[in-house]
C-alpha cells in the first residue's frame, strides 16, 4: 500500500510534498564577489549577494534577469508574483497533461520547458544560459554539481509537514533581496482574503466543508497542511474536524466516504471527470452534500496553489462554490 501511495504521488499533482519550498536555512549577508569553488559564470566584476544554502555557500546576483526554476509548483509563482519572469521551469506530467500548480497557461507563456520537475535537462538549461538557478532539493541536488557549473544555484529544502505558503514565499523572497516586495504582495493577497470574508458574510461559521481527490479510480483524502486548508483558514471557512487530524495523505474506500461528507463536498479530480461521472455511483448520490446539489468537481491548477498568484486564483473561485450553499 505504502509503494502504491508513493506512485500515485509522483503522478497526481496535488501532493507536492516533494517540492514544498519552506527553506530550512537562507540567510543574506555581506556582498561580496563569486570565489571560484562555487563554480560561477558570472564574470568577476559582477556584484553578487552570498547565500547559504543546504550545500554550502553561493554568490548570486543582486539583480537576476535568467532565472531557471527547477520546479512547477511555488518557486514559478513566488517569482511572477515578485515581478521577476523565469526563462526557463520545469512541470509535472500527468495523463499527458502537464500541470503548473496555480499557474495559468497565460502565466508561463514565453517561459521556456526545461524538462519534468522529476528529470530537468541540463542540456535545455544550458542553453539558456541562466544567471541564478533555483530548485528544490528532491531533484536539485543530486545534479547541484552539474547545475553549478552552469550558474549559481540555490538549493531550497522543503518539509511537506510545515510547509507554509507565505513562509516559502517570504523565504524565496529573501533569498533574492525582495522582501520589502513580498510584503505588498501579501498584503494585496490580505485585502482580497477581507473582500472575500465580506462577501460570504453569514455563510462563514454557518456552513462547513470537506474536500476529497479522486485519481486513477481510487479516493484519497488530504493531509491537513494542504495548501488549500491554508487558504481557506485565512478565510474564515470551516473545514470538517475529521481532515485536520493527519497531516498526511491516505487512500479511502468508497464505502467509507459517507464519512467525509458535510454541507459542501469538493472533489480534486486531475482526470477532468463531470461531476454526473460521480453522482452515478449511489453511494455519492446519497451523501447530504449531494442531495443539496452542494457536490463540486474543481480543477487541481486552481485549487491546490503554491504562491500568491494561486492563492488569489482560488480566493477568486471560492464564493462561486459557497455562494450556493444553503445553511444546513
Amino acid at each position: 500500500m505504502r509503494h502504491k501511495i508513493r506512485r500515485f504521488i509522483k503522478l497526481l499533482s496535488l501532493l507536492l510534498f516533494a517540492f514544498a519550498l519552506t527553506i530550512a536555512s537562507c540567510n543574506q549577508i555581506e556582498t561580496q564577489e563569486l570565489g571560484a569553488e562555487t563554480g560561477s559564470q558570472l564574470p568577476p566584476s559582477s556584484e553578487c549577494r552570498v547565500i547559504r544554502h543546504k550545500m554550502g555557500e553561493v554568490c548570486i546576483p543582486s539583480e537576476p534577469q535568467r532565472v531557471v526554476a527547477l520546479n512547477s509548483a511555488g518557486i514559478p509563482d513566488s517569482l511572477l508574483a515578485l515581478g521577476i519572469k523565469p526563462i526557463g521551469m520545469t512541470y509535472i506530467s500527468h495523463s499527458g497533461r502537464k500541470l503548473f500548480h496555480g499557474l495559468s497557461a497565460g502565466d508561463v507563456a514565453d517561459i521556456e520547458l526545461v524538462g519534468t520537475n522529476a528529470q530537468p535537462s541540463i542540456e535545455k538549461i544550458l542553453e539558456l544560459k541562466p544567471d541564478l538557478i533555483l530548485a528544490p532539493n528532491t531533484n536539485g541536488e543530486p545534479i547541484y554539481a552539474q547545475l553549478s557549473k552552469i550558474a549559481p544555484t540555490v538549493i531550497l529544502e522543503g518539509d511537506e509537514l510545515t510547509f507554509s505558503l507565505k513562509e516559502s514565499f517570504r523565504t524565496i523572497a529573501e533569498t533574492l533581496g525582495r522582501e520589502d516586495k513580498a510584503e505588498q504582495v501579501l498584503n494585496q493577497y490580505q485585502e482580497q482574503v477581507e473582500s472575500v470574508q465580506a462577501l460570504l458574510a453569514e455563510k462563514l461559521g454557518s456552513i462547513e466543508v470537506a474536500f476529497v481527490i479522486y485519481n486513477g479510480g481510487e479516493f484519497y483524502v488530504p493531509a491537513s497542511s494542504a495548501t488549500f486548508f491554508q487558504v481557506l483558514d485565512d478565510v474564515g471557512v470551516d473545514v470538517k474536524p475529521v481532515f485536520l487530524e493527519k497531516n498526511e495523505w491516505f487512500p479511502i474506500s468508497i464505502e467509507v466516504i459517507e464519512e467525509y461528507d458535510s454541507d459542501v463536498l469538493f472533489i480534486l479530480n486531475p482526470d477532468d471527470q463531470p461531476i454526473s461521472y460521480f453522482l452515478q455511483n449511489p453511494l455519492i448520490s446519497q451523501l447530504k452534500s449531494a442531495q443539496n446539489n452542494q457536490v463540486h468537481v474543481v480543477d487541481v491548477i486552481n485549487w491546490v496553489p503554491y504562491g500568491p498568484l494561486g492563492m488569489r486564483k482560488l480566493l477568486d473561485e471560492l464564493p462561486e462554490y459557497l455562494l450556493q450553499a444553503d445553511e444546513l
